[in-house]
């Protein structure tokens, strides 16, 4: 019998699918992206003066020592956006074939511009989908989502829903912005975000309340240790984190073992009475 997972102390709990929270979030997600979709990567780099791109190549780190084990790797970009993940691993590896999806349709649109330029005779699928709706039982060899996993309302529906999509020996990795703590940036970086990036938003022309959701979604997003905890909670082990930029953004992965192998080392781990 599998054993019974305690719920962590710092449990975040979901509204719930078809809560009103979770549908005025999704909604405002569309909405937010329609106006600044074609700008959004250009903005990125503005905005985080190219960190992201520091960031994503932690996360390739994890994705290339992945694929080190697999002759063909099947993998998903879970709210892909731009397809900013999709296409930096489509250029780095070959023997890959990439889902991805994203609930925005503006979004989307790019992504799939992109791909018919850069990548018209690779096996790569974009559509339009939804987190919180299950995707696929033992699909994936690795699933990522990158900067969208703070805007999940329902998140533990979410990433139970990435586990159930995992092959065995899969991986999941979460790369996210969030907020320093305990150390004299977060200071200064929420000076930044309250105080600068409106006016920069303003100079950009986005969405006018694109700069107020940054703020509070990275003062919303969990600590690592309760990100860790979710996944756990989830069904994930081994599962990692590290803070990157001195806090501002982070980075979590785990992955989904062989059931029988997370019942044996569960027993072991249970002491005898």
């Amino acid at each position: 019998m599998e054993p019974v997972k305690s719920i962590p102390e710092t449990y975040t709990e979901d509204p719930g699918f078809d809560s009103e929270a979770a549908k005025k979030r999704k909604q405002y997600m569309v909405d937010l992206f329609v106006k600044q979709a074609k700008n959004y990567d250009f903005h990125d780099d503005i905005y985080g003066l190219y960190a992201h791109r520091f960031w994503m190549r932690q996360t390739m780190k994890i994705i290339n020592k992945h694929f080190a084990q697999y002759n063909k790797v099947q993998m998903l970009d879970l709210a892909c956006g731009t397809g900013f993940v999709t296409f930096n691993v489509a250029k780095k590896h070959d023997k890959v074939d990439i889902d991805a999806f994203d609930i925005s349709p503006d979004m989307l649109e790019v992504a799939k511009a992109r791909k018919e330029k850069n990548f018209p005779d690779r096996n790569i699928k974009i559509w339009h989908g939804d987190s919180e709706v299950p995707f696929g039982e033992n699909k994936y060899d690795i699933i990522t989502v990158s900067f969208a996993w703070r805007n999940f309302a329902n998140k533990n529906l979410a990433t139970k829903n990435v586990f159930n999509a995992l092959k065995p020996g899969g991986v999941f990795i979460i790369q996210d912005l969030t907020k320093p703590e305990g150390n004299p940036m977060r200071g200064l970086y929420l000076f930044y975000m309250k105080r600068i990036l409106p006016i920069m938003t303003a100079i950009l022309r986005t969405e006018k309340s694109a700069d107020e959701w940054l703020l509070k979604s990275v003062v919303m997003m969990p600590k690592n240790a309760d990100i860790m905890k979710i996944m756990e909670y989830a069904g994930f082990a081994n599962v990692q984190s590290r803070y990157m930029s001195f806090g501002i953004a982070c980075l979590v992965w785990g992955y989904k073992l062989n059931h029988i192998k997370q019942v044996e080392a569960s027993q072991e781990e249970t002491p005898e009475e």
